[in-house]
């Protein structure tokens, strides 16, 4: 006998409830909010290795970058010193010609595939990327061709220029990307909370790629560390190297000079006009010699951070005097009018800025050379005016720099070319300024200083 309507009803007229229906519908719901969620965890995981993907791309690039600027650099600096000094250093040049190719094929690489992973690249990288590129490729042409000159100038000019642009980039798409990572991971987290049981195996997985990653990171992070030490102190060698040579090579050209001043002061030297003729050739070069050692020491100095000064009230229309007196025993006079004043200032320094000055003049300005002093104000004026045809109007922004050129030519031929540059250096560490104008068909370098009690002291005493 079959079972009655209301034995399959219940009591109450409803239909029963099918536990198998109800459990299938239910695990069927279960599953697709399972399917959903390791879907969501598949595409969240997805998003964040392609982030992490990119991000690395953007940290290598970062790397390679670094790597390019401080390779060229160091290249460049090496090649300086070999046509300034003589020496020979090809083979660390060419060890920095291919740290930076490598670097360079590094970069190309880190920007392609951010551009291919569509992750924060645009068109500003690319850009940025194929400047810096094009810039170091012209620099180690230069450097395989020889031609130090126009290495160094594509380097002063545009390389750090190119470097700051791309790196600046490349920040920013970093700073996007973790930013996507973050984001993701709190997304993970949260979908976590329902499904931990299914990526409970997962976390020890992430924390080892993690782990492994940072691992990696920081080796290379020690790898670039340990190369820039290395470049520290190869920059600190040759500090080294200047301040010993200048001081090695300052004590005999000061017996040389004292030794041909007596000699012109006797008077059968001075009777014999060949001999006094040599030893006027004699004074003048050994001057200069020192002039360059000085400004050699200086400059060493101005690297390390060791340039002090030691100020003192000096009186113009003495130490005008004393300073260019010897100037004028080997070399043509030079005229002098300065007002009467009193200086706050390192009076060896200068001595030294107004014989840079007054070298300067005669090399390569006009045969009448003059010094005029004046006060203004709370300051002092002294120009240095010749009437030589001046600078060109090209290295005009840049007349105060270091190694200044002229197309291939040197701006400042037969010298270091440190003068200017220590010129001012100095002024500026003493609370001076210095500027160059042509006027009336005249050359004038006015520096200006303060007078003393004028309470305008630089804050530092150490450049």
């Amino acid at each position: 006998m079959g079972r009655t309507t209301a034995e399959t009803t219940g009591t109450t007229g409803r239909p029963r409830w099918d536990r198998s229906l109800g459990l299938t519908v239910f695990t069927g719901i279960a599953m697709l909010v399972v399917l959903g969620l390791v879907f969501s965890v598949a595409y969240g995981s997805r998003q964040i290795t392609t982030s992490a993907a990119a991000l690395h791309d953007a940290d290598e690039g970062l790397r390679a970058a670094t790597i390019v600027r401080a390779q060229l650099a160091l290249g460049v600096h090496l090649a300086s010193v070999d046509r300034e000094f003589g020496t020979n250093s090809v083979a660390a040049q060419q060890v920095s010609i291919e740290e930076s190719t490598v670097a360079l094929a590094d970069l190309t690489t880190a920007v392609e595939e951010l551009v291919t992973s569509g992750k924060g690249a645009d068109t500003t990288l690319i850009v940025a990327a194929e400047r810096l590129i094009d810039t170091s490729g012209d620099i180690i042409a230069n450097l395989v061709a020889g031609d130090s000159i126009a290495a160094q100038t594509a380097s002063g000019t545009r390389l750090d220029a190119d470097f700051r642009g791309l790196t600046g980039v490349l920040v920013e798409v970093r700073d996007v990307l973790a930013e996507d990572v973050s984001a993701s991971d709190a997304l993970l987290g949260r979908i976590g909370n329902f499904a931990r049981f299914l990526v409970a195996f997962l976390i020890p997985a992430a924390v080892i790629l993690v782990y492994r990653e940072l691992m990696k990171r920081q080796q290379r992070q020690a790898e670039l560390e340990n190369r820039l030490e290395a470049e520290r102190q190869l920059n600190t060698a040759r500090e080294e190297f200047v301040a010993n040579a200048s001081h090695e090579l300052r004590t005999p050209l000061t017996s040389i000079v004292g030794l041909s001043v007596l000699l012109a002061e006797n008077e059968a030297v001075a009777a014999e006009p060949a001999a006094a003729e040599l030893l006027g050739i004699i004074i003048s070069e050994s001057d200069d010699l020192a002039r360059m050692v000085e400004d050699l020491l200086t400059t060493a100095r101005l690297d390390a951070g060791a340039l002090h000064f030691v100020f003192d009230d000096v009186d113009v229309e003495t130490e005008m005097p004393e300073t260019i007196d010897p100037l004028v025993r080997s070399g043509p006079s030079i005229g002098l009018s300065v007002e009467p004043g009193i200086i706050r200032t390192d009076r060896l320094r200068f001595r030294q800025l107004l014989r840079n000055l007054l070298s300067n003049a005669r090399k390569y300005g006009g045969e009448n050379i003059r010094v005029e002093g004046r006060v203004e104000g709370r300051t002092y004026v002294c120009a240095v005016i010749d009437d030589g045809p001046g600078v060109p109007t090209e290295i005009e922004d840049r007349l105060f720099e270091r190694f200044i050129h002229q197309g291939h030519q040197t701006a400042t031929k037969d010298s270091v070319g440190l003068g200017l540059s220590i010129v001012h250096a100095l002024t500026q560490g003493m609370g001076g300024s210095i500027s160059y104008d042509r006027l009336n068909g005249e050359t004038h370098f006015t520096i200006r200083v303060p007078l003393a009690g004028s309470g305008e002291l630089p804050t530092q005493l150490v450049a």
